[in-house]
């Protein structure tokens, strides 16, 4: 699998994850079962994001920071997620809040890591 798999697949997943999140939060005050409608709108964004990722990641070297930076936040989240499933005494380790802080913080390291050796993640 090279770079450009694991921008498209994350880039989808974490946009997947936000837009979810959002909606469903938004419409939690005034639909009862608000991720039922959620939950299709973020799969559709996210597929929308995957594709054009992978359309858009060989062209332009330049967004490849971003993108896989944005896209090692979406994995970081859902491995979080899976650990704290899979793995009972995980569960009491870390919250939600402090998940994302720790997504966001290997996020900028892998976009800095990026900007800083781009040869390595090439398309």
């Amino acid at each position: 699998m090279n770079s450009r798999h694991l921008a498209a697949i994350g880039t989808g997943l974490t946009t997947f994850l936000v837009v979810t999140a959002a909606l469903t939060s938004v419409l939690a005050a005034r639909i009862a079962f608000s991720a039922i409608v959620a939950l299709p709108v973020g799969a559709v964004a996210g597929g929308v994001v995957a594709v054009l990722t992978w359309l858009r990641f060989p062209d332009d070297p330049d967004s490849r920071p971003a993108l896989l930076g944005g896209a090692a936040i979406g994995y970081t989240v859902l491995g979080g997620l899976l650990v704290q499933y899979a793995v009972p005494a995980a569960r009491g380790l870390f919250d939600l809040q402090g998940l994302l802080g720790i997504a966001g913080v290997i996020g900028v390291v892998v976009f800095l890591a990026v900007w800083r050796f781009p040869e390595r993640f090439d398309g």
